[in-house]
């Protein structure tokens, strides 16, 4: 019986001690992620807490580990030895006060003390689970938990009555193929251009970026600046990616990277990259950190066989050192070196190709600070957002001095907004919105209705292909809409709110059509 009883003591106090931790850590994790990543859908948290590490920004990692981990581990152990102590003493403590008020004399404590000190030591036991428990409940509403399990307990129609299938629609190709080139900027947002620029800052950051859209072709969802909405399940890199190629959210299983294995990466879906590969072009997708983070180097290569150039092939290719890593693997000067070496030998190849790039230093916390970027503002991510837009003019005005720009199309944009949570003090009400930019269209071609659009990110997928002078029959392909064309976005068509709200929520179609799809 005595050994029972020691080893339950003991285990008692291991299960309280992984009680306080789990708790704590979820305290301390939604803390964190509200202080980093305010504004962003738990979704969007979830896809990337399962992710793999490979590739992830080694300063976000030890941010996480020393600002919630640790911390959880140290205030658990100290509650259970507190706890622990106070159990031990507890009935073995004899406090006796008397009190004499006149006639009147009181006793309090003594063997009334020792004799409920069980009662108490449960008491105090419930009454500090309840306060984590409410504490970790207030905290996750302010995350958006409840929220998310709603929408996914829920069932959308919206692709049985909207998604048009790119199998089903006649796509015409010009005679001569013209070439695409896609520039994904990180987090780049219309918001850090200017008030008088029709962004939200007091001065403009990005004035060349600025200055590209307006010489140029972009859209808008007013008569600014302007630009796409953001809408749920495309928040973040491979979100945004995702759904820019593929016209539909990012709804697939919450396995990271292991998920394609699963699922072959939805292979019922059909993008941007297979459209293009069907008819002759070669793909090609490059990054600056591991393309296997967040699954990007699975999507591009089982939709469209895309070529794949990262961190890890600059090495091989010689444009870094075997050492060489610096924020999420190297930085955007490098990258633009590796992108022009890249184009300049593709381009030999006398065949139509797709490239798309994603850059990486305006990532929050606070991007990179590269050699380039300078002191010009006093904040470090003004100036690596500045930074950001002087190298994606300069490298616009290269490939506008090569033999194989006049049959490309470039377009320009933001994965997704910012991240970032303290970055927006000075911006009043400004309804924030992602950047795009087309530059070189095809002779002749316009946009008939570019502003005072509602629109968000899926619908670059059509516009994309319109943008290298293809016809869609119909202008509509998955759930975009092409914006050169009059034809209403869904977001026009049902408001923006009903459309987001619907893209949270379940959709059978999408897990028997895109998830198992042809498996």
């Amino acid at each position: 019986m005595k050994r029972w009883k020691i080893t339950w003591e003991i285990a008692s106090k291991v299960l309280l001690f992984a009680f306080l931790f789990f708790m704590i850590l979820l305290l301390a994790s939604a803390n964190w992620f509200l202080a980093n990543f305010n504004h962003v859908d738990f979704s969007i948290a979830l896809y990337q807490l399962f992710s793999p590490l490979k590739g992830t920004e080694a300063g976000l990692l030890s941010d996480y580990v020393n600002t919630c981990l640790y911390p959880s581990a140290f205030f658990a152990v100290a509650g259970t030895v507190g706890y622990t102590l106070y159990d031990m003493m507890a009935g073995r403590i004899y406090l006796e006060t008397k009190i004499q008020i006149g006639k009147l004399r009181l006793c309090i404590g003594g063997g009334g003390l020792r004799k409920h000190a069980k009662i108490r030591k449960v008491a105090i036991l419930w009454a500090c689970i309840i306060i984590l428990c409410v504490c970790v409940w207030h905290k996750a509403e302010a995350v958006g938990i409840p929220a998310y399990v709603e929408n996914i307990s829920n069932v959308s129609t919206i692709f049985e009555s909207e998604y048009v299938d790119p199998k089903s629609i006649a796509l015409t190709f010009p005679e001569k193929k013209r070439n695409l080139i896609v520039i994904y900027l990180e987090s780049m947002e219309t918001t850090y251009a200017s008030v008088q620029e029709g962004g939200g800052k007091p001065v403009n950051l990005i004035p060349e970026l600025t200055k590209l859209a307006q010489e140029n072709v972009y859209f808008s969802n007013d008569e600014d600046l302007g630009g796409a909405g953001n809408t749920a399940e495309t928040g973040w890199t491979m979100g945004g990616l995702f759904a820019s190629a593929a016209g539909v959210p990012y709804k697939l299983p919450v396995d990271g990277n292991d998920a394609g294995e699963y699922t072959n990466f939805a292979p019922g879906l059909t993008g941007l990259g297979e459209v293009l590969a069907k008819n002759g072009y070669q793909n090609y997708f490059m990054c600056g950190s591991e393309a296997v983070f967040g699954g990007r180097k699975d999507f591009y290569e089982k939709h469209g066989d895309f070529t794949i150039l990262d961190y890890s092939t600059a090495k091989r290719d010689g444009i870094i050192p075997e050492d060489y890593h610096v924020f999420w693997g190297m930085e955007d000067k490098k990258l633009y070196e590796y992108a022009k070496q890249q184009l300049t030998d593709i381009a030999q190849r006398d065949e139509a190709f797709c490239f798309m790039m994603l850059t990486v230093d305006t990532h929050p916390g606070d991007g990179y600070l590269c050699e380039l970027c300078g002191d010009t503002y006093e904040r470090p991510y003004e100036n690596v957002l500045a930074c950001a837009s002087r190298q994606a003019a300069q490298f616009v005005g290269w490939m506008s001095q090569q033999d194989w720009y006049e049959n490309t199309t470039i377009v320009i944009t933001g994965d997704h907004l910012s991240m970032k949570a303290d970055f927006w003090d000075d911006i009043g009400d400004y309804d924030r919105k992602i950047y795009n930019c087309f530059v070189n269209l095809p002779e002749g071609m316009t946009a008939g209705r570019p502003t005072n659009r509602a629109f968000s990110i899926v619908d670059m997928f059509p516009t994309m292909l319109a943008a290298i002078d293809v016809d869609i029959e119909g202008n509509r392909l998955a759930l975009g809409t092409n914006l050169f064309s009059d034809e209403e976005t869904l977001p026009e068509k049902m408001g923006f709110g009903e459309f987001n709200h619907e893209l949270s929520r379940y959709s059978n179609y999408y897990y028997f059509h895109f998830i198992v799809g042809n498996q």
